[in-house]
């Protein structure tokens, strides 16, 4: 826990601050190698894409697979062939229940929960299985099995068109992957895509992160690790908050719950001490609409009275200050109106972040080791998971840009999807 103090006054020297987004990002962050577009296989006639504002059947309609209750509960979980796929096997599980939003870890029943995660496992289980492997060419595919929480409601986001939780359960074949030649950061120049791939708070965040889980206890065999960009570049890390874990099948236990819980209630509670010191207010702001900033020696002062926070941290929270502007009626009104420039600069209206279980190590190949979660933090990026897929520790998934699915591609899906689900439930 550090010491810092409201005695101890922190100095950060002017010339220090910094004037963009982009000049949060440590030197290190720019020659870490990026995959701006993994290619996704996309439908030929893909539906409009739009929001769910009603009912998960009347949404999601013929793209659902099954849906499977959860003994005990309201909720189900709703299998769902995704009509913008992240990858050629890959399958959406929907927390489905219309009256009560499960929005995040923390406000789901830990039946269901454990269901979810079970679930995870079994994607885990079912792609390694050497019949799965056989069919469906799997040796070698990367694996990404993750979910978003994000409030927001006005702008694009990582939980945008869905606010249930829903985990993504993703096998990237090393076809697809493959001939992936990944750039450094700073080879990016649309400054859209590169903060969605590496958002410039995502060390920042992590740094905060790591100093309010400094004393609190973990599940044996979880260590988190600390920020270190050469270490995730060398070893094919995702960037972000990572805790390793003792193996795939910790996904199964209440201690992995337990855990998810208090990763999510520790980032609310730091994302409210940091929002308060920012700006004197915790609420969630409402569409189109963004809380005014204190002036900067008032954040300086309230972010030296966190007694959780160190001294470093801090002063890179201070650097955050300095580039963010406060935004006006008129100039929200014109960026509700030019949607990607908002997805550029204007922050997300509330926590944000994605979840992932994640391991370097190939299908097909042996060793049970090497399983992490991560957490990636979003100011302004308008996805949410960025994989580290191809020699890349970051990605943005190509749905624009990818092949378009044949009827053998559908029907070779279906098999995929349907062969997992037979897996799962016979369980």
């Amino acid at each position: 826990m550090s010491t810092a103090t409201a005695t101890a006054p922190l100095r950060v020297p002017a010339q220090a601050w910094t004037a963009t987004l982009d000049d949060l990002y440590p030197a290190a962050a720019w020659d870490l190698p990026v995959n701006p577009a993994l290619p996704a296989p996309r439908l030929p006639e893909p539906p409009e894409e739009l929001t769910n504002l009603g009912g998960y059947r009347e949404h999601y309609g013929p793209f659902i697979l099954r849906e499977l209750p959860v003994p005990g509960h309201a909720e189900r979980l709703a299998a769902i062939d995704k009509a913008f796929p992240h990858s050629p096997y890959d399958l959406m599980l929907l927390v489905a229940r219309d009256d009560v939003l499960r929005t995040h870890v923390g406000n789901t029943p830990d039946a269901v929960l454990a269901a979810l995660l079970h679930a995870a496992y079994a994607f885990t289980e079912f792609t390694e299985s050497p019949t799965a492997t056989r069919r469906f060419g799997l040796a070698g595919a990367r694996l990404g099995i993750g979910w978003n929480s994000d409030p927001t409601t006005d702008r694009d986001n990582g939980q945008w068109w869905d606010k249930r939780l829903h985990l993504h359960l993703n096998c990237w074949p090393a076809a697809v992957y493959g001939t992936a030649r990944p750039v450094p950061l700073a080879a990016i120049s649309d400054v859209t895509t590169r903060r969605s791939l590496i958002d410039p708070i995502a060390h920042i965040a992590h740094q905060v992160m790591a100093d309010a889980l400094r004393s609190a206890p973990l599940p044996p065999g979880c260590h988190i690790l600390e920020p270190d960009l050469a270490r995730d570049a060398a070893l094919g890390l995702p960037v972000g908050l990572k805790l390793r874990l003792p193996g795939s099948t910790f996904l199964t236990t209440a201690d992995c719950r337990v855990l998810l819980r208090a990763l999510h209630t520790t980032a609310e509670t730091a994302h409210r001490a940091v929002l308060m010191a920012f700006t004197g207010h915790t609420d969630a702001p409402a569409p189109w609409q963004r809380p005014s900033l204190l002036p900067p020696d008032v954040v300086q002062n309230n972010l030296t009275a966190l007694p959780w926070l160190s001294r470093p941290t801090a002063a890179d929270l201070l650097r955050l200050r300095a580039v963010l502007k406060d935004v006006t009626s008129a100039q929200l009104r014109l960026l509700a109106e030019r949607r990607w420039t908002a997805n550029r600069c204007l922050t997300l209206g509330g926590l944000s972040y994605n979840t992932a279980f994640f391991t370097p190590r190939p299908v097909g190949t042996s060793g049970e080791g090497d399983w992490y979660l991560v957490m990636q933090f979003k100011l302004v990026s308008y996805i949410g998971s960025s994989p580290a897929v191809g020699g890349a520790v970051a990605s943005v998934i190509d749905r624009a840009g990818g092949p378009v699915m044949t009827p053998d591609d559908r029907a070779r899906r279906a098999g995929f999807q349907n062969a997992f689900l037979d897996h799962f439930t016979a369980a």
